[in-house]
């Protein structure tokens, strides 16, 4: 079971406060509130959400839902499907914009109620509150409706990833196709994506020290040749990292691993990217 990433952030991540100077008296005066800090350029992992039975928590175990916020442009995972839409925001207050586009993938019964809850809560949302590493959502009678969690760093983070053998279903790793340049970015706001050899390819990731789940994975829609195997190959490419529950840095190799250890997918860093932690892939 993952353990819970709970790591304050530092103080560049959350900004500079700076706490105007009193006019009054120390003895009558009244400290005014700090602002929020910004809410941009985090992945914030969901942690629970508002029922009417009451307050759910996520369990430690499920996939990762996230949401993203960037100059007005929401985007993120429910745990099944991918959102995105438009949001304004001053230092308290946080609403969403009405049609949010989400796609179309049919999930378990527990993530499609999940979903729903989420995106009705999304609704509802006209304020918010940081608390440490967490993201607090309030409706208008101050109800907390969604707790986030700020992505922590990972050791993931800093390459990319070059794929050097995959599991295709057969429980072994094979090579893959000659020229495919399959590859994996792993982002410091919780993201990551790559190219499956055909399309482009991004889901929401959660880890610590030895363990990784993936969130669904969304794809561009390029059609890939139908002889060469390529659409085949990222089919059993995406199934793969679907099961990935842990992995392991040894030097320049990643090993994707599954709930029981097994090796699902193998890398080899190809070069240095610090400015993965906050670049898209």
């Amino acid at each position: 079971m993952l353990s819970p990433i709970a790591r304050t952030l530092t103080s560049a991540t959350l900004g500079l406060f700076v706490q105007a100077v009193l006019a009054a008296e120390p003895d009558t005066a009244t400290p005014p509130a700090l602002p929020n800090p910004g809410i941009e350029n985090i992945a914030w992992q969901l942690v629970g959400y508002g029922t009417d039975d009451g307050f759910a928590k996520i369990s430690t175990d499920a996939k990762p839902a996230y949401l993203r916020f960037q100059s007005g442009q929401m985007s993120g995972s429910t745990g099944c499907n991918q959102i995105s839409g438009a949001y304004r925001n001053d230092s308290a207050n946080l609403a969403f914009d009405m049609g949010m586009a989400t796609t179309r993938k049919a999930c378990s019964k527990p993530l499609m109620l999940q979903e729903r809850h989420v995106l009705a809560a999304l609704s509802l949302v006209a304020a918010y509150r940081i608390e440490g590493d967490r993201l607090l959502m309030l409706d208008t009678e101050g109800n907390q409706v969604l707790e986030l969690r700020a992505a922590s760093h990972s050791p993931l983070v800093g390459h990319v990833w070059q794929l050097e053998g995959y599991d295709d279903g057969s429980g072994t790793l094979i090579a893959p196709l000659r020229g495919a340049g399959i590859d994996l970015t792993f982002l410091g706001t919780g993201v990551l994506g790559g190219s499956n050899g055909c399309n482009r390819y991004m889901s929401g990731y959660l880890s610590d020290e030895t363990h990784l789940q993936i969130g669904p994975i969304a794809t561009t829609r390029v059609a890939c040749p139908t002889t060469d195997g390529r659409a085949e190959q990222a089919s059993a490419y995406a199934t793969a990292l679907g099961k990935v529950a842990g992995f392991d840095i040894d030097g320049r190799r990643l090993t994707l691993l599954s709930t029981a250890g097994a090796p699902l997918a193998r890398y080899r860093a190809l070069e240095a990217n610090p400015s993965a932690t906050k670049s898209s892939p």
